[in-house]
């Protein structure tokens, strides 16, 4: 089976050069450029769809973030790679939030590109190796999600629990009523069995990864 792609960035030049180096690997096929999530979507409604869509997260008239999240919705069997040059922490969360299943720097090697190609076809995640940190704490929140439905808001004053702020600091810094605080508090003290907070930001920093 040939592997096909679609590849996606606003930088012509970068995405002529990809596009001419994988259509030169066996076993992958690139059946088409975009410049943008417009021309992204255009492309996956004809009758050949891809297995893979590589994409910038920075471009115009629809990033990489807001692509991946439609993608999943409309075509969930579509494998999105995320090939940028950002490596902030949270560029890399949000992707994978949105159900990205790869994240590659655009200086990776072909050998990298390929293998990561092939992983997430196969069903797998793959991240570059400079990722790996942020990876393994995105992983631990999905694990956490999973198993005990602990709400994304839940994890955020977790978070925060651990790094030893108080309801009334958390609720300033999320944009909530200490109330609302309190009451996601007792939810996380129910959900996870722990009765303290000290207990509470033990369990975080184990799990989140969360510094002493």
């Amino acid at each position: 089976m040939r592997i096909r792609v679609i590849l996606v960035d606003d930088h012509i030049l970068f995405l002529e050069g990809l596009a001419s180096i994988l259509s030169k690997e066996l076993g992958i096929e690139i059946i088409g450029t975009a410049k943008n999530g417009i021309e992204l979507f255009n492309l996956v409604t004809q009758e050949e769809k891809p297995h893979v869509v590589l994409s910038d997260i920075r471009m115009p008239i629809m990033d990489g973030i807001t692509i991946t999240k439609l993608m999943k919705k409309e075509y969930p069997t579509i494998a999105i790679i995320a090939l940028s040059m950002l490596d902030q922490e949270s560029e890399v969360m949000e992707m994978l939030d949105a159900g990205a299943k790869g994240y590659i720097v655009k200086n990776a090697e072909k050998k990298e590109l390929v293998q990561a190609i092939h992983s997430v076809v196969s069903g797998n995640i793959y991240v570059s190796q400079k990722f790996q940190s942020i990876y393994k704490r995105w992983l631990s929140k999905e694990t956490i999600k999973d198993e005990l439905k602990i709400t994304r808001r839940e994890q955020q004053i977790l978070i925060l629990i651990a790094q030893g702020k108080s309801s009334l600091q958390i609720a300033e810094e999320l944009h909530l009523s200490r109330f609302t605080v309190d009451t996601h508090r007792k939810n996380i003290h129910k959900k996870l069995g722990i009765k303290s907070n000290v207990g509470l930001a033990r369990y975080a920093q184990k799990w989140l990864n969360v510094p002493n």
